[in-house]
């Protein structure tokens, strides 16, 4: 009787059990991805990050360009920021951590409410998919008061 029921439970699981089947399916949901980023749960200055709580959800992307040498202005984020490099390599430079570089094919979570700023420090132009994660009525980017 002990193996019958052992028995019926495991078909259960591999035949249909709810619990079972969603995380089969959100598995095999795409053919082969290939996975950017899994489930981070911190930005690249491993700081926990949050979405706003206040105002509409929005979601902004665009890719941003750089060329040898060009250096973006610092600035900070209060929302997260999910980035992918194209192309090139972006060295960022953070008010109390370390330098970061990024090279083409590697994504990020960008650091919240943290000055920074970035420099494309390869030969070839850089190029990142940059999406912002966002709410209605608070910006995407904060630059320092001139």
């Amino acid at each position: 009787m002990r193996s019958l029921i052992v028995a019926g439970a495991c078909c259960l699981l591999m035949s249909g059990f709810p619990g079972a089947a969603a995380a089969q399916d959100s598995e095999k949901a795409y053919n082969a991805p290939e996975v950017l980023l899994d489930k981070s749960e911190t930005t690249i200055t491993k700081q926990p990050f949050y979405y706003p709580s206040e105002g509409k959800a929005q979601i902004t992307s665009l890719i941003i360009t750089l060329a040898p040498g060009e250096v973006v202005k610092e600035h900070k984020h209060p929302v997260p920021l999910y980035g992918y490099i194209l192309d090139g390599e972006l060295t960022i430079t953070y008010e109390e951590e370390a330098p970061v570089t990024v090279k083409k094919g590697e994504a990020l979570i960008e650091a919240l409410n943290t000055w920074h700023y970035g420099q494309n420090t390869g030969t070839v132009p850089t190029r990142i998919l940059a999406v912002f994660m966002g709410a209605k009525g608070v910006p995407n980017v904060i630059r320092p008061s001139e």
